[in-house]
């Protein structure tokens, strides 16, 4: 038996949208509840990935930042 993938379910409008709005509320929400020093590494690896001087890194996941919820 083979499976459908999952991006050939059909999104409605509403369901993409929001999916990215949730997605931009977690972003926010991770760069508000970050310190200093990691804001100015992210800075970092951004401006040498536009440079192209280095490869843009891997995101971390939210539980590897150790917060606690």
């Amino acid at each position: 038996m083979i499976d459908e993938p999952k991006l050939s379910r059909k999104y409605s409008v509403e369901q993409v949208m929001s999916a990215k709005r949730k997605a931009r509320d977690r972003l926010v929400d991770a760069v508000y509840a970050a310190d200093k020093d990691s804001l100015e590494l992210a800075a970092e690896f951004v401006k040498a990935a536009l440079r192209g001087t280095r490869p843009i890194p891997r995101p971390r996941r939210y539980k590897d930042l150790g917060l606690d919820d």
